[in-house]
């Protein structure tokens, strides 16, 4: 099958791409690259169109991947090197952008058997930090992420890029503070809540039980509502001179530690043995 092919950054597919990467759409979103590309068909997402210059391809996959997006139904438009670098966002591109259609993000969305450990970022504004967030919660095996509050769309283009495919593999939804509140009492989950002013440190924090860890906006922190209702506040300590750290750096770090706890449950170990050193010995705790 003959594939149709733009030589013209005027090109009206073309404008369309630059809008979707400039304003929210309610039906789609763009991915770019080839790793994003990959986790949305092997996580079997609706990609609807592939924009390809074969001219920027980094390598032979690059050819194959396209190819097998066009074998799950993805219409393949071939652009020209110049063209394409019109709709490209990021620095380096490889050629590859495609068009997926949005899914629901409604709280049904959220698994809730087991144990959940559930990430909230409420009121986060910039959608790199946001991006992070999703890969780090990922990463993690958080069981989701809710983003609640934002003041940013989870599927910007700088979100979509700052979680480098992974948003295709972690649950997430899109809620008020005044439904998710309601929501996390409902489903049993602990309210912690991280804040400078926490009444903790957060490994003092049971972060084995069934979870909801909040985390605040770059500038404003976590709101009165979140606190009200908060079952533990931690803090995470800082022995240097800064006074805050990125909101995505200490989600990780409440994260981790939540991961640490768990699996010193399940070997059946105690879940407050002291943090080690990488040579094994034991670290005094931070700030102390």
């Amino acid at each position: 099958m003959t594939r149709p092919i733009i030589t013209s950054s005027a090109n009206d597919r073309l404008k369309a791409v630059r809008r979707l990467a400039r304003r929210r759409d309610p039906r789609s979103f763009l991915v770019e690259g080839n790793r994003q590309l990959r986790r949305a068909l092997e996580a079997h997402a609706d990609v609807r169109c592939v924009y390809a210059a074969p001219e920027l391809f980094l390598g032979s996959g690059d050819a194959r991947l396209v190819s097998l997006a066009e074998r799950h139904g993805a219409e393949v438009i071939e652009v020209d090197a110049a063209a394409f670098r019109s709709i490209a966002t990021g620095v380096r591109t490889d050629g590859l952008l495609a068009v997926v259609e949005r899914w629901p993000t409604t709280l049904r969305s959220l698994p809730v058997g087991g144990s959940p450990l559930l990430l909230v970022a409420q009121g986060v504004e910039r959608p790199g930090n946001l991006g992070t967030i999703v890969r780090t919660a990922c990463s993690s095996g958080a069981t989701g992420l809710l983003a609640c509050d934002t003041r940013t769309d989870l599927f910007h283009p700088e979100t979509v890029r700052g979680a480098v495919g992974t948003l295709f593999h972690l649950p997430v939804a899109e809620c008020t503070t005044e439904d998710a509140l309601p929501w996390a009492r409902e489903h049993g989950l602990a309210v912690v809540v991280a804040t400078p002013s926490g009444e903790q440190p957060y490994w003092e924090a049971d972060l084995a039980v069934p979870v909801a860890l909040v985390v605040g906006s770059e500038r404003h922190g976590v709101s009165d509502e979140w606190l009200e209702a908060a079952d533990r506040t931690v803090a995470i300590p800082m022995p240097g001179p800064s006074d805050s750290l990125n909101v995505a750096v200490a989600a990780g770090i409440v994260l981790f530690e939540a991961v640490r706890q768990r699996r010193s449950r399940c070997a059946g170990e105690p879940v407050d043995e002291p943090a080690r050193s990488l040579n094994g010995s034991a670290l005094t705790k931070p700030g102390l």
